[in-house]
């Protein structure tokens, strides 16, 4: 079962500008990553990234928007979208098996300025990567269908691996079932001192999410009175502090209701909501369901 999480804070760094260098005779990078641990930081690019996610699972960053991800997750970003993927924590406790596999393709905004700004049978494509700006999430039934030309892609070279690209791109765009990530609102490529206050916000409630958070002390720690600050967090984020920290121990709450074996009550402590009532009706808020229904569901009973 894929679970959508609409937001979990994670462990956000600076977001860092990526020079992203193709070869004389190349429109398009594509690599092949298997690593211990997608390492990649919170950045952000002036071009197109198509990631295919063969092997790992963890949280996946876009924008302002957070879900998890597993084996076959396929997301298409727009230019200057920031976005890293984060794997579980058992990752980085030296387990090779459970080493990540991704296939990353990177391509410039002239692809569709240049090359096929004028192929009137590209026009979905265009229209495909006009959405993608925000990011596009698609459907595990469509990356069931392109996983194989996803896994090509590495070895293929020149015109061939161009020509691939162009036919994933266009069945991609047949997918009724993808979805936005960022929200239309989030600001593409911040500044590096806003993206440095931000980057301590996220870090500090990351590290204290299960404890008491009051906005006197959040401001603090990005250098803001506390009006200043709910008004820039909300500028940024489009939610008030609260919506996002309680969506944040939501996120962490259906993590632990899936996959460990937890009472809802001690569920609910490790979240940080010490009144059981005040659990439940934000889970209801968040989910649609109580905590019950969703392991319930979650555990197939």
């Amino acid at each position: 079962m894929f679970l959508v999480e609409q937001v979990k804070i994670a462990h956000f760094v600076k977001a860092l500008f990526e020079k992203i260098i193709f070869g004389e005779q190349s429109s398009l990078l594509v690599r092949r990553f298997q690593l211990p641990y997608f390492d990649a930081p919170w950045h952000y690019h002036p071009e197109y990234e198509l990631t295919y996610i063969v092997k790992s699972h963890g949280r996946r960053f876009v924008g302002d928007h957070v879900e998890l991800f597993q084996a076959g997750d396929l997301v298409l970003l727009g230019p200057d979208l920031p976005h890293f993927w984060r794997n579980d924590d058992e990752f980085y406790q030296g387990n090779s098996a459970l080493q990540p596999e991704s296939v990353v393709v990177q391509f410039p905004v002239t692809f569709t300025e240049r090359g096929l700004a004028t192929v009137p049978e590209a026009k979905s494509v265009r229209q495909l990567l006009e959405r993608a700006r925000y990011g596009l999430h698609f459907s595990l039934e469509m990356s069931q269908i392109v996983a194989v030309l996803m896994e090509q892609l590495p070895e293929q070279t020149g015109l061939n691996q161009l020509l691939s690209l162009v036919a994933i791109l266009n069945q991609l765009a047949t997918d009724v079932d993808a979805h936005l990530l960022a929200s239309d609102g989030y600001q593409l490529a911040p500044g590096a001192a806003e993206t440095e206050r931000m980057k301590r916000v996220l870090e500090f409630v990351l590290a204290n999410f299960r404890d008491e958070i009051r906005v006197e002390q959040i401001a603090s720690v990005a250098g803001m009175a506390p009006a200043a600050f709910c008004r820039y967090f909300k500028n940024r984020t489009r939610k008030t502090f609260v919506e996002y920290l309680n969506e944040l121990r939501i996120s962490h709450a259906r993590k632990l209701l899936t996959d460990i074996d937890l009472s809802i009550g001690q569920v609910s402590l490790e979240c940080g909501y010490n009144n059981s009532s005040h659990f439940h009706r934000q889970f209801k808020l968040n989910t649609g369901m109580t905590p019950f229904q969703y392991q319930a569901i979650a555990k197939g009973k």
